[in-house]
C-alpha cells in the first residue's frame, strides 16, 4: 500500500516517486488541496474511508499509509 500510496502522490505532484521519502512533508512538496481531494476520490473509490482532515493532519507518506491501511476497505 505505501508504495501505491507514493506512485499516486508523485502522479499527482508530478514527480518521480523515488523523491517522495516516507517522511517528507508534502505541502513542502507541493501538495495542494485540490490533489488531497482528487487523491481522496479516487481512494474512496477503491472503497477506503478516509478524509480531508485525516490527511492534512500529518501530510506524509508514512502517516497516510497508517490511515489508509487501518480502516479496512468496504468494497
Amino acid at each position: 500500500m505505501r508504495e501505491e500510496i507514493r506512485e499516486a502522490v508523485a502522479a499527482v505532484l508530478g514527480l518521480p516517486a523515488r523523491d517522495l521519502a516516507d517522511d517528507v512533508n508534502l505541502v513542502q512538496m507541493g501538495m495542494k488541496s485540490l490533489h488531497v481531494m482528487q487523491l481522496i476520490n479516487g481512494w474512496r473509490r477503491q472503497g477506503r474511508t478516509v478524509t480531508f482532515r485525516d490527511l492534512a493532519a500529518d501530510p506524509t507518506i508514512e502517516a497516510w499509509t497508517a490511515r489508509l491501511t487501518a480502516r479496512p476497505a468496504t468494497g
